[in-house]
């Protein structure tokens, strides 16, 4: 240090007389006769020696450190704990040697508890308080909260407490400082370099378990599912119809309450009746699955006499004409779904394409699928007379694109599942009708992975109260596995209840799907797109956070 009287090194106490020079140190000016009881100048050259070689010991045999250190803001003095609240940490950090005693670290004998991996604590390390005070400056300590790398065993500690060692003749001669693992605080300001190189040489906890502690929370803690905003104007991840109803009322199948609420799909006011507040971008190496409980209503719906002609060389979308007789002037609009069947095995559907100039005649699409379902029953089937309901399908989810292409799943004429994934469209043509007045659960998954979609529908089980489900409809659709993305995802009106709508990112293998299907809160919400327990509107008016 500047001005520094190396003859002055580390010795406390005030001299009793004027000094001389000598080559071996301090030397006090007595006389004979206190020389012979005590000869204080070889004390004071026994403790200079001392100093030099307690410092040389540090700077010879310790270890390497890098020290940031915490200095404490005047102005956040607290006399009730006395201590300083706050402290910043410099920017550039100290290099010089520490020693540990006997020479060893403590092994990697690392412990994990509830708050995570914990090192072998405390580690202990010594400074030379002469040498401390050369690097640092003269009349500081290490201080608590600073922050401390030891490159040898690739740790990051930080100073819990310090205490001065008192040597040779109780001169202070070394700092005694208890490192413990270093963690962020509140109450310590680290700049931004320093935070950045931390984080380039360690490697925390978050970066190895993040995720995993993550997706736990999520599971744990969904607000998709647990938010007291659901279904009002206050809820971040859906937006609903002013007028669509949710009932409240349980599905109950031996006594597991799979659902206390669901939505009533025909009181919306409009066809869109749930809109969720995300898209979606499913890649070639992505799965999907959704569920839910499903309930077609029974309606008494008008019906109509038709007929039906197949359009030789098709120029649109359109492979029918469906001709509707009634003696009564109805038009029908592009995109409605006709519901045809006939009393036996006959029961499709056709979409309006275009409204012909001919009154009462619509130019329809029937399904490829659908198509070769009705040839597979009976090659003649189009000559038949049939009867007809304009019912829409049962939209489980929209998810269209601006090219009207994404993952749109629906039940159509309550025999039908309709798949659209991306540039492909699949139906599945279930043996027999779903009945009216009953409660179904849907799980589809899309499995892009192995190349394939499968679909389930399973029903109450009414002779095993064990299981609780059985499967009512099983089909597996191979299809090319491709890239598609959703604008946002959507639910349509229609003559259906429906609840406990789940998106996942993820298949649901069949052994699992019962579980899921029954459980009220789904146990793989961090896997979840979509969570919709279909929560009865909070009636009382939201006012604001307590704060």
């Amino acid at each position: 240090m500047p001005g520094k009287d190396s003859k002055k090194e580390g010795v406390s106490n005030v001299n009793p007389s004027p000094q001389r020079e000598r080559s071996d140190g301090l030397q006090v000016n007595v006389t004979q006769e206190g020389l012979n009881i005590f000869d204080i100048n070889k004390a004071l050259s026994a403790m200079s020696t001392f100093h030099r070689l307690n410092r040389t010991v540090n700077q010879m045999f310790g270890i390497e450190a890098v020290w940031f250190r915490a200095v404490p803001q005047e102005r956040s003095t607290d006399v009730i704990f006395k201590e300083y609240t706050l402290s910043n940490v410099g920017d550039v950090p100290l290099c010089f040697k520490v020693l540990v005693p006997s020479g060893n670290f403590p092994d990697n004998n690392y412990q994990y508890d509830l708050m995570g991996l914990e090192y072998q604590v405390p580690l202990e390390i010594q400074i030379d308080k002469g040498y401390w005070e050369d690097e640092v400056g003269f009349g500081t300590a290490p201080q608590r909260k600073d922050i401390v790398y030891l490159p040898l065993p690739n740790k990051l500690y930080q100073v819990e407490s310090s205490f001065l060692k008192r040597g040779f003749l109780e001169q202070e001669t070394t700092w005694v400082v208890n490192l413990a693992k270093y963690q962020p605080e509140a109450s310590r300001r680290e700049a931004e370099d320093l935070k950045e190189t931390i984080d380039k040489y360690t490697v925390s906890e978050e970066e190895l378990l993040g995720e995993q502690q993550q997706k736990e929370i999520e599971k744990l803690t969904n607000d998709k599912q647990m938010s007291q905003l659901s279904s009002t104007s206050e809820d971040k991840y859906k937006r609903i119809d002013p007028d669509l109803e949710i009932i409240s009322s349980n599905i109950d199948i031996y006594g597991i309450i799979a659902a206390q609420s669901f939505y009533d799909l025909e009181t919306s006011n409009s066809l869109t009746a749930i809109t969720y507040n995300t898209g979606d971008i499913i890649n070639e190496s992505d799965d999907r699955a959704i569920t839910a409980w499903i309930f077609n209503k029974e309606k008494d719906l008008k019906e109509y006499d038709v007929e039906l002609e197949k359009i030789i060389n098709p120029t649109t979308q359109a492979n029918y004409t469906v001709t509707v007789n009634t003696s009564h002037k109805k038009a029908f609009e592009e995109g409605d779904t006709f519901v045809i069947y006939r009393a036996g095995v006959f029961n499709f559907y056709a979409t309006v394409i275009n409204v012909s100039s001919t009154y009462g005649e619509y130019y329809c699409e029937i399904d490829e699928d659908v198509e070769d379902y009705l040839n597979s029953l009976k090659s003649t089937w189009v000559n038949n007379k049939y009867k007809m309901q304009i019912r829409n399908p049962l939209v489980i989810i929209d998810g269209k694109n601006d090219t009207n292409t994404g993952f749109v799943v629906s039940i159509i004429a309550n025999q039908f599942i309709k798949i659209i994934y991306g540039q492909q469209t699949h139906v599945v043509c279930m043996d027999s009708k779903l009945t009216d007045e009953k409660w179904y659960g849907f799980v589809a998954n899309i499995g892009n992975t192995w190349g394939q979609y499968n679909v389930y529908i399973w029903e109450k089980d009414t002779n095993d109260r064990d299981k609780k489900l059985q499967i009512k409809y099983y089909d597996t659709i191979n299809f090319e596995p491709e890239q598609t993305s959703v604008n946002e995802y959507k639910i349509d009106k229609s003559y259906s209840y429906i609840t406990n709508i789940r998106l996942f990112k993820t298949t649901i293998k069949e052994e699992n799907q019962i579980t899921e299907l029954l459980s009220f809160f789904t146990k793989d919400a961090d896997q979840a797109i979509i969570l919709d327990n279909c929560d009865p509107k909070m009636l009382a008016p939201y006012i604001s956070k307590q704060r």
